[in-house]
């Protein structure tokens, strides 16, 4: 009997540094290689450009998938980076295996089955979803989905925080973040409960 091969789901993400520039890479753990960051034995950028902060990060499928996502959001501005990333985790939640959570593939299977079409297809459709989303959101609009929710942009005022490796107090620039709000369908089909017709 031949052993199951599950492949290995890598991730992107984005670290704040001291000087207040982001750092896109990718990882197939996200936990190991920000601490690699942290010790000075991650990339060159971070042993020269300390990190401050994990700001974000999300799971991109394959390793040519996370190479293409990693170039598409360095070619961003630096105040849509953060939204970017975080507005496809918002869409794509991982999970670790035995848990209860519904993870990129079996999404896509779901939304296969459901819709009568290929896997290929609805991997495609799912990702043109995300991406006219996050594009969306990321130029200030908002997308409302009726019934499931809203997703728009939030501004973050500049604040204060301090350096985790020497305690001093550090500005952090204002920033701008995804926000998304369930709608009434969606928070009555959590609840096991039917929406209220207005």
């Amino acid at each position: 009997m031949g052993l199951t091969h599950n492949p290995v789901e890598w991730h992107l993400y984005l670290i704040e540094c001291i000087d207040g520039s982001l750092y896109t890479g990718i990882t197939t753990d996200v936990a190991r290689r920000y601490a690699e960051h942290l010790s000075g034995q991650g990339a060159r950028y971070t042993r020269s450009h300390k990190p401050l902060c994990l700001v974000a990060s999300a799971p991109v499928g394959t390793r040519s998938e996370a190479l293409r996502a990693e170039l598409a959001i360095k070619r961003l501005p630096k105040e849509q980076k953060v939204s970017a990333v975080r507005s496809l985790a918002h869409l794509i939640t991982h999970t670790s295996s035995g848990s209860n959570n519904m993870n990129k593939s079996e999404l896509v299977e779901a939304v296969a089955t459901a819709a009568e079409i290929t896997k290929s297809d609805a991997e495609k459709a799912l990702a043109a979803t995300i991406a006219s989303i996050v594009k969306a959101v990321a130029k200030g609009d908002t997308v409302t989905l009726v019934g499931f929710g809203t997703f728009k942009s939030s501004k973050r005022a500049a604040r204060t925080g301090r350096n985790p490796q020497t305690g001093a107090a550090l500005k952090i620039a204002a920033t701008t973040l995804p926000r998304f709000t369930a709608g009434a369908t969606f928070k009555a089909a959590v609840a096991g409960k039917k929406a209220k017709k207005k």
